[in-house]
């Protein structure tokens, strides 16, 4: 895996673009967990299946990519032992920028970048297809989503985009009712109106950013118990925890510590 962290200017946008080979792994399906991001990925590889909770099924043949809005549950990959791809994972106003559309119009549904961008995603996909490295494959996606979002004349108002950077900074503890009290406005306005912006009610984003905390700990293997998970993840206890991961991630905490994979392979379906 090679890994680029966007400079300061896109920061706020893009939290990281990531390029990945694998060859001769029997870790053939993942969990895709919720994150409160969106992502854009290209993959070069053998075929990819993707299949939400529902049991909705969809197939991405090498040289086609995908977009996938913020999620509200875990989705499962599955390959045939090898991959190859790029993925920029995009913050909610970095995707709403990207794409020029209010992110609830897509919701969490997979799209062709095609169907969102046309003849751009179309050229970018070739570009990056025929890319000598993985390093000019991540120099390329970068560049583009730079010049997209610098470029974008349709944005969010500036105090939904505080309120995003509100929850982000607190990890989602911050009430939502303190956070319309901030703004200045009724607790219904700011979730309709952020809703329809980035796809996901401001009360939802904080919730899943708080699990989005517990997996990155769980990842880093930094769990000395749950207890001091659920603590350190903003949860009201132990029990508080083990909801929110049945909901999320399909199981309970130490059934989901079982699956994690290293050198950051994402956790085992």
């Amino acid at each position: 895996m090679e890994f680029l962290v966007p400079p300061p200017m896109l920061a706020p946008f893009v939290r990281r673009i990531k390029a990945c080979a694998e060859r001769d792994t029997d870790f053939v399906r993942r969990r895709e967990l919720p994150t409160g991001r969106a992502v854009l990925l290209f993959n070069f590889g053998g075929e990819l299946r993707i299949e939400d909770a529902a049991g909705n099924r969809a197939r991405f043949f090498s040289g086609s990519g995908l977009y996938s809005g913020p999620s509200r549950q875990y989705v499962v990959s599955e390959t045939d032992g090898a991959q190859e791809g790029v993925h920029i994972e995009l913050t909610l106003p970095g995707a709403r920028l990207l794409l020029g559309r209010p992110l609830e119009e897509l919701g969490d549904r997979l799209i062709d970048p095609a169907d969102l961008l046309g003849a751009e995603a179309l050229d970018l996909l070739g570009r990056l297809s025929e890319a000598a490295s993985q390093s000019h494959r991540l120099a390329l996606l970068e560049r583009a989503a730079e010049e997209r979002i610098a470029f974008a004349t349709k944005r969010p108002s500036r105090d939904l985009i505080w309120a995003w950077h509100r929850l982000q900074a607190s990890g989602g503890s911050v009430a939502i009712g303190d956070l319309a009290k901030e703004l200045g406005c009724s607790r219904k306005h700011l979730t309709l109106r952020f809703r329809h912006e980035f796809g996901v009610s401001p009360k939802l984003l904080a919730r899943i950013l708080r699990f989005d905390r517990a997996t990155r700990l769980i990842g880093a293997g930094r769990v000395a118990s749950l207890a001091d998970l659920a603590a350190a993840s903003g949860y009201a206890d132990q029990a508080h925890l083990s909801r929110e991961f049945c909901i999320f991630a399909g199981s309970a905490p130490m059934a989901f510590l079982r699956r994690r994979l290293p050198d950051e392979g994402g956790f085992l379906d």
